[in-house]
């Protein structure tokens, strides 16, 4: 993934290009310092190759008062763009442009003028920048509906050569860039800024019951998908992806610019009874190896018969240290912590992810446990030594971590029809679930146990009647209300073989 470098040459290159055009910006863009304030300024002649190809198709700059029951006076300044093409992607673009940004601000074409708004900027409207590659633009609008409301921004990618609307993973492509490595960079950064929120915050006390933060974690991976970001081009060689983060006052921007790994990624490692770690840059693992404490688990049906490796799902930041402990209960259950350069401590309940199925899950950070400096290993626990001295102990607060409640969003009763008939599932936010398969001719009660948000969704552990255990991600898209699984580890109960399938959400 060596981005910046290729970024820097194919955009050089691009440069050269005859039409190639960098940065253009509508005559709002003063609207918003923030995104203008890093820009680079084309040569005149690359700026004026392209000023034609986008103009506003409408246009609004006007002092009124009573804005939406506002009193104050306000600025509105508005520039919806076009894309000047005739093909029907162009066409779509300019009228899902027009319905979206111009519709709400008609009603004030007529208005009395108003006197002088305080402050300097436009309060109120909508503007635009276009990022260009070659033929290619990147298009980025964005709108403000209130004074002290945060800027809201949207994107779309075309492409003059063709006339065809692009996708942001098509775009990439474009830059000779492979969109799943850049996809896993992105998903990784918001995760981390999101953990950082959390963290220093400390909104974690009010958002864990009914497993709103889990949620909150979730609603971050998935808003951070390609297809919903902006893409920009600040600098010539430089690429940033406009995403966002969910936090307790609603969403917050993220710019998240694609970068190097580590020249000298350290390889941090830890073992412990038949328990080995290994992380190396983004990979991590955790290998089980049949031993003394291991074989104990064989009363309980799990056997370590041989050497076997299991790599970390749901881990998402940079580690600077990891070790290996126990919690007490009354037999082995190892526990791998590892420690963010954050200084937050999250962790792999080893023999809890073993119980649903082979696959290790990373769980939410415990984000009381912070300020952290190194992982000390003290009899057969971990503890965590702060930057202040202090030493928190970390075996009760994972223990207590572990019991969240299944996010509200996959929650509920759904069906799914196979060549096997009729199936349904019951999932309830304390962990009951019930199951029927093969048209309702083997039912199944049990526990779900949440793990941890993976891309493809929540993650949870099912165990029912001691004879069906799997692991999947759920996630469910409320708009169309369909419930999709993901098999992570075990045998689809409803579906044999299947590795996902949808699900609908049932009121009966």
């Amino acid at each position: 993934m060596k981005y910046q470098h290729l970024v820097s040459l194919v955009l050089a290159a691009a440069l050269l290009l005859t039409g190639c055009g960098g940065t253009q910006s509508s005559p709002s863009a003063a609207a918003d310092q923030s995104s203008d304030s890093s820009r680079s300024t084309p040569g005149a002649a690359a700026q004026a190759a392209q000023t034609d190809r986008i103009t506003d198709q409408y246009t609004l700059e006007k002092n009124v008062s009573g804005v939406w029951g506002e009193d104050a006076v306000q600025y509105i300044s508005v520039h919806v763009p076009k894309l000047e093409c005739d093909s029907p992607d162009a066409a779509y673009i300019n009228d899902e442009l027009n319905a979206i940004y111009a519709a709400d601000f008609r009603e004030f074409e007529n208005s009395e003028e108003a006197g002088q708004p305080g402050g300097e900027y436009p309060q109120i409207g909508v503007g635009w920048d276009a990022y260009w590659y070659g033929d290619c633009v990147s298009l980025v609008v964005r709108s403000r509906y209130g004074g002290t409301a945060p800027w809201r921004y949207s994107g779309w990618c075309f492409d003059f050569a063709t006339g065809r609307q692009l996708t942001v993973a098509e775009m990439l492509q474009r830059m000779s860039l492979d969109p799943d490595e850049v996809q896993q960079q992105v998903q990784r950064q918001a995760m981390q800024a999101f953990d950082r929120e959390m963290a220093l915050g400390g909104y974690y006390e009010g958002l864990r019951s009914g497993g709103e933060l889990s949620q909150m974690r979730m609603d971050t991976l998935e808003y951070n998908e390609l297809e919903n970001l902006c893409l920009l081009l600040p600098q010539q060689d430089q690429l940033v992806l406009r995403g966002k983060y969910s936090c307790e006052e609603g969403w917050q921007q993220l710019d998240m610019e694609l970068s190097l790994p580590p020249a000298d990624t350290p390889v941090l490692t830890d073992t412990y009874d038949g328990v080995q770690v290994q992380l190396e840059g983004t990979q991590a693992t955790i290998t089980l190896s049949p031993a003394p404490k291991t074989d104990q688990w064989g009363d309980i049906g799990i056997r370590v018969e041989q050497e076997h490796s299991y790599p970390i799902l749901g881990s998402y930041n940079e580690y600077i240290d990891v070790c290996i402990g126990e919690q007490e209960d009354g037999f082995f259950r190892p526990v791998v912590y590892l420690l963010t350069k954050d200084g937050v401590v999250e962790y792999v309940d080893v023999l809890r992810c073993l119980m649903f199925g082979d696959a290790m899950i990373c769980q939410d950070p415990i984000y009381f446990a912070n300020n952290g400096v190194a992982l000390e290993l003290c009899g057969s626990e971990v503890n965590l030594r702060r930057a202040d001295g202090s030493v928190l102990e970390l075996a009760p607060l994972s223990a207590e971590w572990s019991a969240q409640e299944i996010p509200y969003s996959v929650t509920g009763s759904y069906n799914y029809t196979a060549e096997t008939g009729w199936n349904w599932l019951d999932l309830t936010s304390d962990g009951s679930v019930q199951l029927g398969v093969q048209d309702n001719s083997r039912i199944y009660r049990g526990d779900a146990a949440y793990l941890g948000v993976v891309p493809e969704g929540v993650v949870l552990g099912i165990a029912a009647d001691e004879e069906l255990e799997f692991v999947a991600a759920f996630k469910n898209d409320l708009y169309n209300e369909n419930l999709t699984l993901t098999m992570i580890a075990g045998q689809n109960p409803f579906a044999e073989g299947e590795t996902q399938l949808q699900m609908t959400r049932s009121y009966g």
